[in-house]
């Protein structure tokens, strides 16, 4: 009894930690419109929000738990900046927030509602190298852009903003539910061995899809790609979070079969996993998608010169080809033994098609009709859209039946 009022005590004095790093954060924002208005420069501004928020932890640190109070320290600050950031800045100034807001809600989210499994590495910050890679690689893009392709800002952006906060804003609506449903029954962590508390919750959100936290993430993820119109790391992302967590369910779902046997099996029957395990159809509608984005920004970079859109007559004649090819199998679909002159005459008609879709870019460039950095947008919607239809005709059979990857 003793032994549970103390850990409750500790949970709430970690959770106090946290919510008092906001105290900086509201007193900067005073600072913050003064920048605005043009009253002071943006570096004394921030330097001035620092000395704050460093003044704070060194007086304040000693009552609350050190460690919880210095992480949410450093992500309210970042919070501050993405503020400030969103005022000349939108899309990179709104990413910034979002991440600050999602590993702090994380940890909030954790203590009120399990804090049973409440620890530092809730708020996820080390959650790995590869994340922390996908982070910076999401700014370098983006800046990239800003600065050395679009100078003069992105036409139609604002709509990419608001497609993204909303991807984003129900994304992380349905995590928070998820958690708020499970209750002591989520963690982070993966549980090989099941304890008193744990119960399978089958009801609310998890009634719709089995793991409803890990499909908020993924759209929260992408999301923010969107938001950011970053069209290598929307790729990226949605490709490593899908791998990611295809492997995870996959192992996590063999645990929770452990644990109740037919009762699991019988809710995976009802229920469906959600986005992470989506169809391969989907994962290429969006990948081609993408693809399309990237040749219609092609254009737009050669103020908007729309003779690359002529690519799209290749892209309907790849697939015929390939499709004859296949009725000329024995097993109507493709394999690396396949062998024959018909599928032989598909391939090369195919490749000819192919190789012409990169082609006109490339003439047009050289004619001086189109930019360099537009017959790069194009040469990257050609790769997108040929690799989709090339992995589908090796992936599914001829009843085109598409099994859940």
């Amino acid at each position: 009894m003793y032994e549970s009022m103390n850990m409750e005590l500790i949970y709430r004095k970690n959770l106090f930690s946290c919510f008092s790093s906001f105290v900086p954060f509201f007193l900067s924002i005073p600072f913050i419109f003064v920048y605005l208005f043009g009253r002071l420069s943006f570096y004394i501004s921030f330097l001035l929000i620092l000395i704050l928020f460093v003044i704070h932890f060194l007086v304040l640190s000693r009552f609350y738990t050190k460690e919880v109070f210095l992480r949410a320290h450093f992500l309210t600050l970042i919070l501050t900046i993405g503020c400030i950031w969103s005022f000349t800045s939108p899309a990179i100034g709104l990413f910034t927030i979002i991440l600050s807001i999602f590993h702090l809600s994380e940890y909030i989210s954790v203590g009120l509602w399990c804090p049973r499994t409440l620890t530092i590495d809730s708020f996820l910050l080390n959650h790995s190298p590869q994340y922390h890679g996908a982070i910076a690689l999401a700014y370098t893009e983006y800046f990239i852009e800003k600065y050395f392709l679009f100078p003069n800002g992105f036409p139609f952006h604002w709509l990419l903003i608001i497609l993204g906060l909303l991807m984003v804003i129900s994304g992380e609506y349905l995590r928070k539910l998820a958690m708020y449903t499970a209750r002591q029954s989520f963690s982070h962590l993966i549980q090989d061995k099941p304890n008193k508390e744990h119960r399978l919750i089958t009801h609310g959100i998890y009634n719709y899809y089995r793991h409803p936290s890990y499909v908020g993430w993924f759209w929260w993820a992408c999301g923010t790609q969107i938001l950011l119109a970053n069209p290598i790391s929307f790729l990226l992302y949605l490709i490593a979070t899908w791998l990611f967590f295809s492997e995870r369910i996959v192992y996590e779902e063999g645990t929770l079969i452990r644990f109740y046997g037919e009762l699991y099996r019988d809710y995976q029957k009802r229920v469906p996993v959600g986005i992470p395990f989506i169809k391969g159809c989907h994962i290429f509608l969006i990948i081609s998608t993408m693809g399309f984005f990237q040749g219609i920004r092609g254009c737009a970079l050669s103020n908007y010169n729309w003779w690359p859109t002529f690519v799209i007559i290749f892209y309907v004649l790849c697939p015929i080809p390939l499709m004859i090819g296949r009725q000329c199998t024995s097993s109507g679909g493709y394999g690396m033994s396949d062998n024959s002159p018909c599928i032989d005459l598909m391939w090369f008609l195919t490749s000819a098609i192919v190789i012409s879709a990169f082609g006109l870019p490339a003439v047009l460039y050289r004619a001086a009709i189109i930019h360099l950095g537009s017959m790069a947008f194009v040469m990257a919607a050609n790769t997108l859209i040929f690799i989709t239809v090339t992995i589908y005709f090796m992936t599914f059979d001829s009843d085109d039946s598409l099994l859940s990857i």
